[in-house]
């Protein structure tokens, strides 16, 4: 019988605290805008305890006590106190704060160590134990939503008495586009990923390629020297030795019911301090010191683009802080134009969601390789319950109206035809229904043939996945000479990227030029220097080549061809000491190769994009000449090539690149190396080529080139309109020639076997529109091989840079 009393007691006593447990939930957000304010400090009940709202503005509160007032806090707004009624626990609150003018700037900062310090000092020091890319292992599941609208900036900060035009009456009716994907992520330390969209849904398309987009803005990891948004490096606020170089601000101090405290503090790059740098505010729980949850943006507006990222953090299972929740605003001031006055920016809403962390998983090193994201075939083929079961809020109207008009609007208009196109555009092909035609083989233009116009086709996936076959010609307006050639592809193996090339030309090639296994890369200034070649040669050439993929990171090429050559100008190489001749017949083997270690890749369901790796490039070529098949010439070359890039804290960015070959036994000068000039009078700057030597100014057999070049980007100067960017050069190149005297060109053929000196200054981005900037350069040569007439040393350069 007393069992059974204390049995009902405690019943009772559990029904009595259950009654008195309350629940309160709600949202807050930006009493104009509506947007959701994430983290938002929140502090309830005797005990002073605290949470924070999540990414998306939401807060949930258990209380096994009753719980009358809200105290919030945030920064750049209003603190407010919510009063609470019994009716609360019953909906969802929401909380509207008020923003206010925020200026770090105009903070006094008092005498004494400044307590923040210690703070940041202190998450520095765990860095390595709280990043989880220092882990062994992790995998985890996403989803990822991005939205894509139009505004306005002054939407932002409307009144009442704001009128809507039509054009915004009908897009707050539905987005002008929606991704939704599924990625599932792998990680074995130190930096290697494997990344699969296993599900893609998009309005309007069924192509998944813009699912790439959702999961690729920002780093999952807030721990690194430098955090990446959009490809855009900025220094970390919590970088070693952060404290030199940004301002924090202990804002705010709060207990969670774990009985940890939780800092808030601001951050923004010191005055007079000149780097790329962020500011935001962090939240730091003194668990492990670490990043509970940040909100972040650039410093300055980046070419029209304003960013925001927010990540909030969780400790997952009481042993590893991990990212939970990130999200991205993008917006893109003015990037449409209306029939009015008035200009409307393009906004993207990103978010990503993470679930099923595994931590420190047994995985296969053999499963990851150079594809570091790619897209299920079958990403497309997922019911509409599997994205109920996968959405973590369900669709809102305006989501759901979305897919509907864009889908109807995109079948209406063959938007799916048009994007297929823009993909081959980027690889510099125009798709033909089953042929793409090569962009370089419709226009092109070089000193020797001025402009040439002609046209090429090549075989597409509709006719053949296996293999590709066509043809091009083409016409100089300036040698008035026809060109054409063709080519067949077997595509033998995808994984290897084995290939099997036949091709035929008969077109013209520069005079002692080389080249290696690169591909066309309309980022770098490089490219520009085969606009302006003036030395080329006849030539017709059969050739096999067998490309493959011979380790993960090494490209490989055995080819063998048998060209005939024939010099365009005044030259003659002295056969014997009776005969000149200027046509010469080769037959050559070789092999090609790059190693670029740990290079990342990107695979569409058609094509592969490279991500880049931070580790050296290596390049080389190893050709043999033969008397096979009347070969007139036996030798050998060897040539080869490194790259590498190099990226300060606050210095800016170092390019480096060596170049250097040799030739053994002898060979007509097509066969040898030009110096590797690029001037003419006022032309594109072209990096990795001497601005101020002439083309056709100097020959070798053997040579050596050295190249640096460093971008301190805008930190010199930089104002709200005006952002140069400066950058220094300097190169150097030595090379010889043996046997001069059998080589007639009507002048006595040089080497810069003294040495060849030249260095530039160049200011990029005086103009900027979008991603293309131009700006000035200014190259002199000195040493050994200066002019008498001081003004010939000097070369002026434009600077034409793409950033994408």
């Amino acid at each position: 019988m007393h069992r059974k009393f204390l049995v009902l007691l405690s019943v009772l006593f559990t029904l009595y605290n259950s009654l008195q447990a309350q629940e309160i939930r709600g949202k807050i957000v930006d009493s104009i805008t509506k947007k959701p304010l994430p983290f938002v400090n929140i502090i309830y009940g005797q005990s002073n305890f605290g949470t924070t709202t999540n990414i998306d503005g939401n807060f949930t509160i258990d209380s096994n006590t009753p719980v009358k007032e809200l105290r919030l806090s945030y920064l750049g707004y209003k603190p407010d106190t919510i009063l609470l009624n019994p009716e609360s626990a019953n909906k969802k609150l929401e909380i509207k704060l008020e923003a206010k003018a925020y200026n770090l700037e105009e903070i006094v900062i008092l005498p004494g160590e400044n307590p923040a310090n210690r703070i940041i000092n202190k998450v520095v020091e765990n860095r390595d134990m709280n990043n989880p890319e220092k882990m062994h292992s992790f995998s985890f599941t996403s989803y990822n939503k991005m939205i894509y609208k139009l505004g306005k900036d002054t939407l932002l900060h409307i009144d009442s008495t704001y009128i809507k035009n039509k054009l915004e009456k009908k897009l707050e009716k539905h987005h002008l586009l929606i991704i939704e994907t599924v990625n599932e992520k792998e990680f074995l330390y130190p930096d290697k990923y494997k990344e699969e969209i296993v599900a893609s849904k998009i309005s309007g398309f069924s192509d998944p390629i813009f699912g790439l987009i959702a999961s690729q803005v920002q780093s999952l990891s807030f721990y690194n020297d430098f955090f990446e948004i959009l490809d855009k490096t900025y220094l970390n606020p919590i970088s070693k030795n952060s404290t030199k170089r940004y301002f924090f601000l202990l804002e705010d101090t709060m207990y969670n019911e774990k009985n940890d405290t939780i800092f808030v503090v601001s951050f923004r790059p010191k005055k007079g301090k000149s780097f790329t740098g962020l500011k935001g505010f962090l939240h730091i729980n003194t668990n492990k010191y670490a990043v509970q949850s940040v909100v972040a943006e650039p410093l300055e507006e980046d070419k029209g683009m304003l960013v925001e990222i927010k990540q909030n953090c969780e400790f997952v299972e009481n042993k590893q802080w991990f990212p939970k929740e990130l999200i991205t605003n993008i917006t893109f001031k003015e990037a449409l134009a209306s029939s009015g006055t008035e200009d409307y920016d393009l906004i993207a809403l990103g978010s990503s969601y993470i679930s099923n962390i595994n931590l420190n998983p047994e995985v296969n090193k053999k499963d990851f390789n150079r594809v570091e994201v790619k897209i299920d075939e079958n990403a497309t083929d997922k019911s509409d319950n599997y994205w109920i079961d996968k959405r973590i809020q369900p669709l809102s109207e305006v989501e759901t109206e979305t897919y509907r008009i864009i889908d109807s609007i995109s079948k209406a208009e063959k938007l799916e035809k048009k994007l297929a196109g823009l993909e081959a555009f980027m690889n510099l092909n125009i798709p033909l229904k089953c042929f793409n035609l090569p962009i370089v083989k419709i226009i092109d233009y070089n000193n020797y043939e001025g402009y040439r116009l002609g046209l090429g086709l090549m075989t597409n996936d509709k006719i053949s996945k296996y293999f590709s076959v066509g043809g091009y010609f083409g016409y100089g307006f300036k040698d008035k000479e026809w060109k054409y050639g063709g080519d067949l592809i077997l595509n033998l193996h995808k994984n290897s990227e084995s290939k099997l090339h036949f091709a035929y030309l008969n077109d013209v090639v520069e005079t002692a030029g080389y080249k290696f296994l690169e591909t066309m890369d309309f980022t770098s200034t490089e490219i520009y220097r085969r606009y302006m070649i003036k030395d080329m040669d006849l030539i017709e050439k059969y050739e096999v080549s067998f490309s493959f993929l011979s380790f993960q990171y090494l490209q490989t090429q055995i080819f063998y061809n048998q060209s005939h050559i024939t010099s365009t100008n005044d030259y003659t190489y002295e056969k014997s000491p009776t005969v000149f001749i200027n046509d010469f017949t080769f037959n050559e083997i070789g092999l090609q190769f790059r190693y670029s270690y740990n290079e990342k890749f990107l695979q569409t369901l058609k094509a592969k994009y490279s991500m880049g790796t931070d580790y050296p490039i290596f390049y080389g070529n190893i050709i043999r000449g033969t008397n096979w098949l009347d070969g007139e010439y036996e030798y050998t070359k060897i040539e080869a090539k490194i790259t590498k890039r190099f990226k300060f804290k606050t210095l800016g960015k170092t390019s480096l690149a060596a170049t250097g070959g040799l030739i053994e036994g002898e060979a007509p000068l097509t066969k040898l190396y030009n110096g590797h000039g690029s001037y003419i009078s006022f032309s594109i700057e072209s990096e990795n080529s001497f601005g101020t030597m002439r083309l056709g100014e100097f020959y070798a057999d053997r040579f050596l080139s050295f190249f640096f070049k460093h971008d301190f980007g805008n930190i010199l100067i930089k104002t709200e309109k005006f952002s140069p960017k400066f950058a220094i050069v300097t190169n150097y190149g030595i090379g010889s020639i043996s046997n001069k005297a059998k080589h007639n060109t009507g002048i006595p053929v040089k080497s810069f076997d003294k040495g060849y000196y030249e260095s530039g200054l160049l200011i990029n981005n005086i103009l900027n529109q979008s991603f293309i900037g131009l700006g000035f350069g200014l190259f002199y040569r000195y040493g050994p091989y200066t002019f008498l007439k001081t003004a010939d040393n000097f070369a002026y350069k434009m600077s034409l840079t793409i950033g994408l």
